[in-house]
């Protein structure tokens, strides 16, 4: 007479293993919709619908909320039908709140004063570089000075309402002059066309080589300026070796994200490319960097710049964006398959590779999923459809393998198991301000409409989870069982030798009767159905067994 099997931790689901070979305390084969956080078995909160977005035809897949000054659950949404990262300026002065997206197409910005008045927002983008005026402006003498001649060089720059100041024409103009003599300048590239958003033009001179000085900021429109020898600031925006010229952002730039020390940074290809710090719109060549693989993704945690390439994984660390430097992590297994699911998780970055769910942080490279999730299992999820965020102590990815749109859990701190999430979704939102989880799901025909879901918002899932095999020295027949849970009914069910024995609905901790008429001795039990908690489940031989 014997207790054959307890299960009073819940811990996560194994399909590494063989199910036979005593898993660890907690772990079982299948586990589904779980709470972990309260020591027993329980359902997790639903994501419950927390605002709807009238988007249009396509599906949205890039979810942002803009106005971080107030905590809401619906002011103000920003979707996107493509892939796309969002970050805040890190601007101190910033009154509007601009935001920059990247697509892969062409980085841009909107505020608070491009929004509109209603959905879908924003009304409008704005492009994040200022383009440069590429001809040379004509200088006329127009009253002689006197004196020992002096060499003077011209060259403007294009200026946006907000201030952002474009790099400096690379074609200068060059007059030889005496002192004090009038100059007219005229004849001045026209302001390019695009949302750009250039109001105004600032003329810089610089005399027998020293520092170019501003003369004049004109509107865009002014045909002609003289220089009556009033200097002012000198150019920040480039113009000599030790000032990098502030070049717009390269079109297809992706993986916008928000560093430290007023940086941000992104990607091309096998390059990686940083602003000026404090200058979203300012992306000098000279801080660009290049690895041997193709970057797939980005994420940080505290000042490490975690890069998941193609190969193997790279880091970046610096004070400054010209002081940034590299370095590869060796980690053979590490080669990302998805963009979208590379996220930070506070002491490290997660990502989706072809061998399972990859980490690198405080805890060093490792395989989080080897020892509890096999590879055919991990290649069914379809890896390279992986979305990927954080919440609590977990990561959690969400798949698309073709048929199914659903999700995994796993506890980044300490990876005991998987636990499988009925729930997908097509974009996801980390709220900082708030600690909540977004989702993005999909939109509704006849008025297009898509509903965006707040995680562990609303009711307890119905919760399953499946135990480990459990081997009796001898073929028994265990007659008795009982669920101690606050909350019924549940269903459970009893496996002997891999066959379903039985199943039944249970209404108290009452213990029941199981039936005979055969012996095994490989036994498991699975509860679900109930929203928990369930704090054990205990099969026994007899009913004298039972605590």
């Amino acid at each position: 007479m014997a207790i054959l099997q307890v299960a009073q931790t819940f811990l996560g689901a194994n399909t590494q293993k063989n199910p036979k070979t005593n898993l660890p305390e907690g772990v079982g084969v299948d586990a589904r919709n779980m709470d972990t956080t309260h020591s027993d078995l329980r359902g997790l909160p639903a994501a419950d619908v927390a605002y709807t977005f009238t988007s249009g035809i396509a599906q949205q897949i890039s979810l942002y909320r803009i106005g971080r000054n107030t905590a809401s659950d619906s002011q103000y949404w920003i979707t996107r039908s493509v892939d796309a990262d969002f970050v805040r300026s890190l601007i101190a002065e910033d009154t509007t709140e601009r935001t920059y997206t990247t697509d892969g197409t062409k980085p841009k910005y909107t505020d608070n004063t491009l929004l509109g008045g209603s959905e879908p927002y924003p009304a409008s983008w704005v492009d994040t570089g200022v383009p440069y005026p590429d001809t040379d402006m004509t200088a006329t003498e127009t009253t002689p000075g006197t004196g020992t001649e002096e060499i003077r060089v011209y060259l403007d720059t294009f200026l946006r309402a907000n201030g952002d100041e474009s790099a400096p024409n690379p074609t200068t103009t060059t007059i030889t002059v005496n002192p004090n003599s009038v100059v007219t300048l005229n004849s001045f590239d026209p302001v390019p066309s695009g949302s750009h958003g250039i109001t105004k033009r600032r003329i810089y001179c610089s005399t027998d080589g020293g520092e170019f000085q501003r003369i004049a900021e004109i509107t865009s429109g002014t045909a002609s300026h003289v220089d009556d020898l009033t200097r002012g600031s000198v150019l920040q925006t480039g113009g000599s070796t030790s000032k990098p010229a502030w070049l717009p952002p390269p079109d297809n730039l992706i993986g916008l994200i928000s560093l430290w020390n007023n940086m941000i940074g992104g990607f091309v290809d096998k390059s990686y490319r940083i602003c000026e710090a404090g200058y979203p719109h300012a992306w000098p060549i000279e801080y660009e960097g290049v690895l041997a693989d193709t970057i797939i993704g980005s994420a940080k945690f505290g000042t490490t710049w975690v890069l998941c390439t193609s190969g193997v994984p790279y880091i970046v660390t610096g004070s400054t964006p010209g002081g940034m430097r590299d370095q590869p992590v060796y980690f053979d297994r590490g080669g990302c398959v998805s963009k979208r699911s590379v996220a930070g998780v506070g002491h490290g970055v997660c990502w989706a590779s072809n061998r399972g769910l990859c980490y690198f942080g405080q805890n060093g490279p490792r395989v989080l999923t080897e020892d509890f999730i096999d590879e055919t299992t991990w290649q069914a999820l379809a890896p390279s459809s992986i979305i990927g965020t954080r919440w609590r102590q977990y990561y959690i990815g969400f798949y698309y393998n073709g048929t199914d749109r659903k999700g995994f859990m796993i506890d980044t701190a300490n990876p005991a198991g998987v636990i499988w999430l009925d729930q997908g979704a097509y974009g996801v939102f980390y709220d900082t301000l708030t600690d909540s989880l977004h989702l993005l799901q999909a939109h509704s025909a006849g008025p297009s409409t898509q509903p965006i879901r707040k995680w562990a918002s609303g009711s307890a899932l119905n919760v399953t989870f499946k135990t480990e095999k459990t081997r009796t020295r001898v073929e028994t027949n265990p007659s008795v069982a009982m669920v101690v849970a606050t909350t019924y009914p549940v269903t459970y069910k009893l496996y002997a030798d891999g066959s379903l024995m039985h199943t039944k609905t249970v209404t108290s901790r009452e213990p029941f009767r199981l039936p005979g008429g055969y012996v095994a001795r490989d036994f498991q039990q699975e509860v679900s159905g109930g929203t928990g908690p369930i704090e054990a489940i205990v099969l026994a031989e007899e009913m004298v067994d039972l605590p």
